[in-house]
């Protein structure tokens, strides 16, 4: 028995939060990321975060954690859900998702430090009812936590557009064939805005019950706003262990993974994507799985320092006490890659450890050189290249540009802006940038003579031939001169750690001529271009899709988180 779940798309735009402090196990604890300096947690705290629970009951509830920047009156949210929905909504603890991705985060313990080669070394219950014109039913529904939520229906798809649109939820006309969708399968839709005395600091996880027991998430509505490399975090609370059905299931490698010591540099999530890249991001990697009372264990010993922590960990810990067992899945996608929603099904109950232990690889010597574009995945449109400023950046083919994100990290450093290459073909919110008041290209520079482009509603940056696209902080991007251009592969940190590691090798980066996904450099640092990918995989626009997105052309954007 299948239902859709809902979910929220993401914008990069808005606020992250970081992840707190974390030690996984009791016998670990030592308040925080580092153990004397001996390991560190890869953290990516931009990721979507999502909690399914499998009640035993012929129901799901799946908890979505929704992150906004804007005005209390702009916050618009809107999703579908399936016809016999009841109305059954809650909220959670705000740290409640944070503190169950804190407990189980992937943790790396890096090779050993060759220290001799160091120099100098020592609401009201009652439901309300109108019908709107052009068809459209409206029930108002008891207020929960800062919300006040909506059940609204239509058989007339445009007229149910129209409705959205007239009352702040904002549907482009590439969103449309999704809203007719649901309407023609005879789904309703949960509309929430926040009460008058809300604030944005009220906002906490969405907890929707509906009948079901087979976790789906609908990744193809996701690519309605994706933005690149996008982070997808799932939680199943069941009673066993769960893994994709239609995905590739894969797990980490740790043999694949490299660590610096000296830097607190991996290649933890820019090797994750390449391998992603591999299987066309049709995969979900388990990060962790254990039994209950293990997940409880990590959860007691993993500390945030928010206001709200021990109400959150209550609330765990009582999941911990009614479900059996526990999953961590994690995946990275690009809009072009989504086909299919991803369903997630029962396995045997076989223990993954988030713990990868890297201290069997050769020691590590402070004269090794540091991994140039070690942890810089451009995806498949570009490639890495280290620049004249000191920056690695990417270098992005045609048909593609430069978006600034923010790179998932070990827990010792600073949330690390980045950049990837985007697809320029998909692009979801052309009509909507139609009407926006002012163009966000007017007030972006693209430092270093690039040129602005908007693609899904954000300035992206096309750079001159011959430089490279680089970070600067801020969300803006500077072209900066090209110097050595790298494989992708070198995200796997060939020959690593290696006294002669080897620059970026031109005629290995151009590969097979054959594969029009090769790079071609012509010389390094000098007219690089990038042939074109193969075209992206249609879109199942049959699938029941589950969020449409809630935005307004002025004001904040609500996403799940």
């Amino acid at each position: 028995m299948k239902h859709p779940f809902l979910s929220v798309p993401l914008f990069s735009a808005l606020a992250c939060v970081a992840l707190a402090l974390v030690s996984p196990r009791p016998a670990e604890a030592c308040g925080g990321f580092f153990c004397d300096n001996l390991s560190f947690i890869a953290i990516d705290q931009t990721k979507e975060r999502i909690l399914f629970e499998v009640n035993g009951d012929e129901t799901l509830t799946v908890n979505v954690e929704i992150s906004y920047s804007g005005s209390p009156e702009a916050f618009a949210w809107v999703v579908p859900v399936p016809a016999s929905f009841s109305g059954e909504l809650g909220v959670l603890p705000p740290s409640t998702l944070r503190l169950l991705d804190a407990a189980t985060a992937p943790r790396i313990i890096p090779p050993p430090q060759d220290w001799d080669s160091a120099p100098n070394s020592g609401g009201d219950d009652d439901d309300s009812v109108s019908e709107g014109d052009d068809g459209v039913d409206v029930v108002d529904l008891p207020q929960v936590g800062p919300y006040q939520p909506q059940l609204i229906s239509s058989e007339d798809a445009a007229a149910l557009t129209a409705w959205l649109n007239e009352n702040g939820y904002l549907i482009t006309e590439e969103m449309e064939p999704f809203v007719a969708n649901y309407v023609s399968s005879g789904m309703s839709f949960l509309g929430m805005k926040l009460a008058p005395e809300a604030k944005v600091a009220d906002i906490a996880p969405i907890s929707i019950t509906y009948p079901g027991n087979e976790p789906m998430i609908p990744l193809v509505l996701t690519a309605v706003s994706a933005e690149p490399e996008m982070g997808v975090l799932v939680f199943v609370a069941g009673a066993s262990r769960y893994e994709t059905a239609n995905y590739e299931a894969m797990e980490i490698d740790s043999s694949m993974l490299r660590a610096d010591p000296r830097t607190g540099q991996t290649n933890y999530y820019s090797a994750l994507s390449y391998m992603a890249d591999q299987l066309d991001r049709q995969a979900f990697f388990t990060e962790w799985a254990d039994s209950g009372s293990q997940m409880r264990s990590a959860v007691q010993s993993s500390w945030l320092g928010t206001e709200d922590e021990e109400e959150a960990r209550a609330y765990l810990d009582e999941l911990t006490d009614t479900h059996g067992y526990f999953t961590r899945l994690y995946t990275r996608l690009t809009a072009t890659a989504i086909a299919s929603d991803p369903i997630f099904t029962t396995v045997a109950n076989e223990s993954v450890s988030n713990r990868h232990d890297l201290s069997d690889q050769p020691p590590v010597s402070w004269d090794d050189p540091l991994i140039s574009c070690g942890d810089t995945y451009c995806g498949v449109g570009g490639v890495c290249a280290t620049t004249d400023s000191g920056i690695d950046g990417c270098v992005c083919g045609g048909g593609f540009s430069a978006r600034a994100i923010t790179a998932p990290t070990a827990s010792s450093m600073a949330p690390q802006p980045t950049v990837t290459c985007q697809d320029q073909s998909f692009d979801m919110m052309v009509s909507a940038v139609a009407n926006f008041t002012m163009d966000p290209c007017d007030d972006y520079s693209c430092e270093g003579g690039g040129s602005c482009v908007l693609v899904g509603g954000f300035p992206t940056c096309e750079c001159p031939v011959g430089t490279a696209a680089v970070a600067i902080g801020g969300g803006e991007i500077m072209c900066s001169e090209a110097i050595d251009t790298f494989d992708p592969e070198q995200v796997l940190w060939p020959n690593w750690p290696a006294s002669a590691f080897p620059s970026g090798d031109d005629d290995d980066a151009a590969g097979d001529d054959d594969d029009d996904r090769a790079i071609n450099m012509s010389c390094s640092g000098c007219n690089a271009s990038v042939e074109a990918p193969p075209e992206p995989a249609a879109l199942l626009g049959l699938l029941l899709l589950s969020l449409v997105p809630a935005l307004r052309a002025r004001g904040g954007r609500p996403r799940g988180r």
